[in-house]
């Protein structure tokens, strides 16, 4: 059965901005953009490179570091290639200026 996990307090990332963070076993990646805070897998699809080393473009779209792979902060999905695979998005809430991840 699933959790929510605290993770970070919204003022750990800056807007624009992501961070990595372990949350029960798997690593996760939060952005924080224009829409809000959003929670990835922290893994690139196409080469199982963490995506968190990258950047946020002024599209929301996180970009891979290694081959250029981008995708979509709110939903996971693949917006340029070489990836050819979305990525596994989580639940947030914000309680008390606090992430909260969901995990199952």
């Amino acid at each position: 059965m699933g959790q929510f996990y605290e993770v970070a307090h919204k003022d750990d990332i800056p807007l624009g901005k992501m961070k990595s963070y372990e949350v029960d076993y798997d690593m996760v990646v939060i952005c924080h953009t224009e829409e809000g805070y959003f929670a990835l897998e922290d893994v690139c699809s196409h080469d199982s490179a963490p995506i968190s080393d990258g950047t946020i473009n002024r599209h929301g779209h996180i970009v891979c570091p290694r081959h250029g792979a981008k995708f979509d902060c709110k939903t996971g999905e693949v917006k340029a290639a070489p990836a050819v695979v979305g990525i596994d998005k989580f639940e947030i809430k914000i309680e008390n200026d606090m992430i909260f991840v969901y995990k199952d």
